[in-house]
């Protein structure tokens, strides 16, 4: 086998890298939130059975091979001390898994150019391409690694899925091929390892994997045996190396029967088979028509299965290339290999087994792409070849000679042209807000295209909550039963401090369907922020006791820690710190919690660690306060509360911890200024007016105490604080 020329393989990296620069530092976007942002499993990496298990009803959900690539991404980004906090978005938080994303793109692309350079070259070829294996094989390369229908797969971080199972996917074949080559029994062993190997993290990796023994086997037949006796009688270990393929598919087996993926795979999902599978035709249809015009991409097709008339281009074309496939494959021709290769790699997506998150997906054409790549070029290059014969000949006219003579720069510029649409693409990848603009104008009734743009709407510092309540509103007008829009909206309306409008908008779709955990969750939350801790339980504890977040078990303990229940408000803020234990405001409330139950020397260190974290965080500090009263440390107790004023001094709850941490160490004076300025700001506060009725009793003013108290009592009857302190009150000043 002739050397390869690294000059190509140079250029080719570097135009890759620079079509993909733009979107290097995007932040996470679609399921990178919780395949990536909040996924407490990848935040380790030892032992090896937490990355490897990641959680259920994400993107990585039995997939443990990319769960645990991105746990390595994580651990990297630790040892450089990039910011991985879920906000803010830091620069280069999202760097690393972009760039391991291109790099593993990179890596497909040359195995690819192995495979097809070593298959140009094989006995079965002849010599009929052998002479312009390598110019063939880095054109293909070169326009798959650069064609925009790929930015999906690269720029789009959790598709790391397609990514990795495409590598390992080629790298299995290519040692195969590796392995017929081999010049010993111990080298040809070795390739057979490697190849077991790819096989299996691959099946690790996504579902695609299942179709890779099969085509390994197919390979052979087309072009290293005339027979099936042949292939299965070789006497190098063959049928042993086809037996461990096909053993290594127990992986995605039992994934698929232990239900990781039953949320969102199979045939109980409201999807008729039939009906996916006429939408498929329409999908590789719109793909192959990408291929050649690559002007309407977009990541999200949303959900609504095809109808009417628009799939019958797209059956035509699959019924008529699967009858050419079995045609030369009949006939023997070396050609039949694409078309198995174009429809077992889209069988598992693209088939007859619904999918019930997304109708359609270009990155599910990833490697299938290559396919067409071959033919397209090797039609270019048999057309070059009768164009060189007719110019010996003396029969060709000019326009021919020119496209001879300037054939080199031909795929040149093809090339050139698809890196350029591929750096705008990645620009559009580069912005949450145009790439979501972007899917709404490329499909304008998918409701989930006006749901992720309100999402980045409402990121940042500044709200955009009208503009984001506007979409959300889009959305349910296009489809009232596309549930995601609606406890979003609600969550909208609680911002704007329309807590019973959102309330009503909850409970409207529970009626509709009341098992939506996504709307269970959100009215809980929304019942907790308006200060009805009971009704809240009834919602969160559902949510708890089946597939609870971090968030839903910070609600929770916060609604227990407003009902006084401090043990069961420690376990769940103990869960939360489990499944994410990144979360300060976790850690606070626990040590509220703690103090709460009198604990506070249990206490004090949680919070000095959840002020070192945040050490912008008043109520961290205003937490801290109260348990160094609790435990009497007067002086830090003070200093605490002093900063907590500082950090906080527009939060009346803030303000009222502090105010009280100060009353316990007998600070009277500043704890009432403290307690003044929080019912300043929060007139209406039951527990603000008793807290400072309860600093002025402290200063002698007593009846200034009784008057906010009977405040207090008017605003909320049963406000049992307020109650005994004027209890205590009338009978001091009755003695």
């Amino acid at each position: 086998m002739p050397r390869v020329n690294l000059w190509p393989a140079i250029a080719l990296v570097i135009v890759t890298g620079l079509a993909y620069s733009p979107a290097l530092r995007a932040p996470f976007q679609f399921d990178d939130i919780e395949s990536i942002a909040t996924n407490a499993t990848i935040r380790r990496l030892w032992p090896p059975s937490v990355p490897l298990h990641p959680p259920e009803g994400v993107a990585v959900s039995g997939r443990p091979v990319v769960n645990y690539s991105f746990a390595l991404n994580y651990a990297l980004n630790e040892l450089v001390g990039v910011d991985q906090r879920p906000d803010p978005n830091g620069s280069y938080k999202t760097l690393g898994f972009h760039l391991t994303n291109l790099v593993v793109h990179l890596a497909c692309g040359f195995l690819l150019f192995g495979i097809l350079r070593r298959t140009l070259r094989s006995r079965r070829l002849g010599e009929q391409w052998s002479a312009t294996a390598d110019s063939v094989a880095w054109i293909v390369t070169s326009l798959w690694l650069l064609h925009p229908i790929q930015a999906e797969a690269v720029n789009y971080i959790t598709q790391r899925t397609e990514l990795l199972v495409s590598a390992f996917y080629l790298g299995t074949l290519y040692s195969a091929i590796r392995a017929w080559e081999a010049p010993t029994p111990r080298a040809r062993s070795r390739w057979y390892a490697v190849a077991v190997t790819a096989c299996l993290l691959g099946m690790g990796s996504k579902e695609v994997m299942v179709t890779a023994p099969l085509m390994v086997l197919l390979y052979d037949r087309t072009f290293r045996s005339s027979s099936w006796r042949e292939v299965f009688g070789a006497a190098d270990g063959r049928r042993w190396f086809y037996l461990l393929l096909a053993a290594t598919a127990g992986v995605p087996l039992w994934s698929t029967l232990s239900g990781s993926r039953a949320d969102t795979v199979g045939f109980r999902l409201g999807i008729p088979w039939y009906q996916y599978l006429y939408s498929q035709a329409w999908a590789i249809a719109q793909y192959v028509r990408l291929t050649f015009l690559p002007n309407q991409l977009t990541p999200d097709y949303g959900l609504a299965p095809i109808s009417g008339l628009r799939g019958i281009p797209g059956l035509v074309l699959l019924v008529s290339l699967g009858a050419a496939t079995i045609v030369a494959w009949m006939r023997k021709s070396a050609l039949a290999f694409l078309g198995v290769w174009f429809f077992l790699i889209l069988a598992p997506s693209s088939s007859f087994v619904p999918i019930s998150t997304e109708i359609a997906a270009e990155r599910r054409f990833y490697l299938a792409l290559a396919a067409v790549l071959v033919l397209l070029t090797l039609g270019l290059a048999r057309l070059h070849e009768r164009i060189g014969g007719m110019a010996t000949a003396g029969e060709q006219p000019w326009w021919r000679a020119a496209l001879g003579k300037h054939r080199v720069w031909i795929p040149v510029a093809l090339c050139g042209i698809l890196a350029a649409a591929t750096f705008q693409r990645s620009r559009v990848y580069s912005d949450p807000e145009t790439l979501w603009r972007d899917v709404i104008a490329k499909a304008p009734r998918n409701p989930r295209g006006y749901n992720g743009l309100s999402a980045v709407l409402l990121q940042g510092e500044a709200p955009r909550l009208t503009e984001a309540e506007v979409v959300l509103r889009q959305a349910i007008a296009i489809d009232s039963t596309f549930l995601p829009a609606w406890p979003n909206l609600a969550l909208v309306l609680a911002e704007q401090g329309r807590f019973p409008e959102a309330r009503a908008l909850l409970e409207r779709v529970l009626r509709t369907n009341p098992d939506y955990a996504r709307a269970v969750e959100v009215l809980g939350h929304l019942l907790v922020r308006m200060d009805e801790p009971a009704a809240a339980l009834r919602y969160l504890e559902r949510v708890d006791e089946g597939n609870p977040t971090d968030e839903s078990l910070v609600d929770s303990g916060m609604a227990y820690l407003a009902l006084a229940r401090p043990d069961d408000a420690i376990r769940v803020f103990r869960r939360a710190l489990r499944i994410n234990p990144g979360r300060t405001d976790a850690l606070t409330f626990l040590g509220l919690a703690l103090t709460a139950q009198g604990r506070g020397a249990e206490a004090v260190p949680i919070l000095e660690e959840a002020t070192n974290r945040d050490p912008a965080s008043g109520l961290s500090f205003a937490a801290l306060s109260e348990a160094y009263a609790a435990t009497g440390k007067a002086r830090e107790a003070k200093e605490a509360a002093q900063i907590a004023g500082a950090r906080a001094a527009d939060s009346p709850r803030v303000l009222i911890m502090a105010g009280h941490a100060l009353l316990v160490v007998h600070e009277a004076v500043e704890s009432e200024r403290f307690l003044a300025q929080a019912v300043r700001l929060n007139p209406g506060d039951p527990e603000a007016l008793t807290g400072l009725a309860l600093a002025k009793e402290a200063l002698g003013k007593r009846d200034e105490a009784a008057t906010f108290l009977r405040q207090a009592l008017t605003l909320k009857q049963d406000y049992a604080p307020a109650r005994r302190a004027l209890d205590q009150l009338t009978r001091a000043q009755h003695r």
